[in-house]
């Protein structure tokens, strides 16, 4: 029974939860959207912003399912398949249930309103009809899909479904077990991120640039995001009964560092090579994938590996971080939503507006979390317990009593 508190895999998931934050700030700073992300944007912008979200989107969901597939398998071996999914249940699809009626419609509401005044210079509270028949007309002709989207939210959505492959994983668990030995030896050679980085260059072959930027945020799920994201579940629910590829992700740091440092601009450049072309070219769209999975785990290894071994520990400031970070994750594109809308009528630099953004999406976030959520019964909703922390920077000697499970 593996009863480890794994402190710095808890901070990583809570920062990959509140990083949405500053993903869903800079979109509306893109000085040159993917033709896959049809967004109106600011009259402000600065290519910081395709960077910053190209970053996040390569790195983000991929080592938040990696975590999720972990701490599946952890929940598993403590409270077994069925009392995993009644935990699942609670934590994740009636939290997701909640949401859909109370947190989406405001969001897609400002989502509607940023369009709306960034296509037509307008900032009313209310858009004109005909407005939206136009923005309407020119989304469908960008080819975005006339269906429910879920949003932010579609995270939650597809964890659903990658739960129902937990039988499965057990299997592959147990299969693999024949051959422990050569398993354990693949998985912690450092050399086994490039086999990862060219099988999930694979699973990327469907999307244009290489980037997940399409179709998975909408009500239909989208196959090949289930198989991009999903491989990234099983191997991390694979990698919980492997635990020795946990002292792999803390060598060698310096080496993913610099393999990153290489690969993210490679692909980001191979990326709009691919988007500029006037017809696909096989080469190029090649070249885009292959680089994008090799920078997506050369990222993934430096980011598990800093986790483990700067951050596992007992600390108030990651209690509180993973304990919040639920809660940001839910509310957070509201706030987001209503500031950017906000400064869409002012003429400031981009990275100022960012900043603006930013700033008081997360201090609304923290406040409402603080004083409003964590003592309530939406705390036990969304991690199983109310709670009564202090600020970290007041609390000095924090008893941590929560364990690095899946809420």
């Amino acid at each position: 029974m593996d009863e480890r508190r794994y402190f710095g895999l808890d901070a990583l998931r809570g920062a990959m939860m509140m990083m949405g934050i500053v993903l869903h700030s800079s979109m509306l700073y893109l000085s040159d959207p993917p033709p896959t992300m049809p967004i109106a944007t600011d009259h402000n912008t600065s290519i910081i912003f395709d960077v910053v979200i190209a970053f996040i989107h390569s790195v983000r969901m991929p080592a938040f399912f990696l975590l999720s597939g972990f701490f599946t398998s952890l929940l598993v071996e403590r409270r077994g398949v069925l009392g995993t999914y009644k935990n699942r249940a609670g934590r994740v699809l009636a939290p997701l249930l909640l949401a859909v009626v109370t947190v989406l419609p405001i969001t897609v509401y400002f989502l509607i309103e940023c369009m709306v005044s960034a296509r037509f210079g307008t900032h009313a509270f209310l858009p004109e009809r005909e407005q939206l028949k136009i923005i309407g007309q020119e989304m469908a002709a960008r080819g975005v899909p006339d269906e429910p989207s879920l949003m932010h939210l579609w995270f939650l959505y597809y964890l659903l479904y990658f739960y129902l492959l937990i039988p499965l994983c057990r299997l592959l668990v147990k299969w693999s077990q024949r051959y422990e030995y050569h398993v354990r030896k693949v998985l912690v050679a450092p050399t086994t991120l490039v086999v990862f980085g060219l099988y999930t260059a694979l699973t990327l072959w469907p999307f244009r640039g290489g980037e997940t930027y399409e179709g998975f945020i909408f009500l239909k799920p989208y196959p090949p995001a289930l198989i991009y994201y999903g491989s990234f579940f099983v191997l991390g629910y694979v990698f919980h009964f492997y635990r020795e590829i946990l002292l792999t992700f803390k060598r060698n740091l310096h080496w993913y560092a610099l393999m990153a440092l290489v690969l993210f601009p490679l692909s980001f450049y191979a990326s709009h090579m691919e988007y500029s072309a006037t017809s696909q070219v096989t080469s190029v769209h090649l070249a885009a994938v292959v680089l994008h999975g090799l920078a997506t785990w050369a990222l993934v290894y430096l980011f598990m590996g800093v986790a483990l071994r700067f951050f596992d520990y007992e600390s108030p400031w990651i209690l509180y971080t993973s304990q919040s970070s639920y809660w940001v994750f839910l509310f957070h594109m509201i706030p987001v939503g209503f500031a950017s809308w906000w400064m869409l009528q002012f003429d400031l630099p981009a990275v100022l507006k960012f900043l603006l953004v930013v700033s008081f999406s997360l201090v609304l976030c923290l406040l409402t979390y603080h004083y409003g959520v964590q003592r309530t019964w939406v705390s036990v909703l969304l991690n199983g317990r109310r709670f009564d922390l202090k600020w970290p920077w007041q609390d000095t000697k924090s008893s941590v009593t929560s364990h690095a499970t899946p809420r």
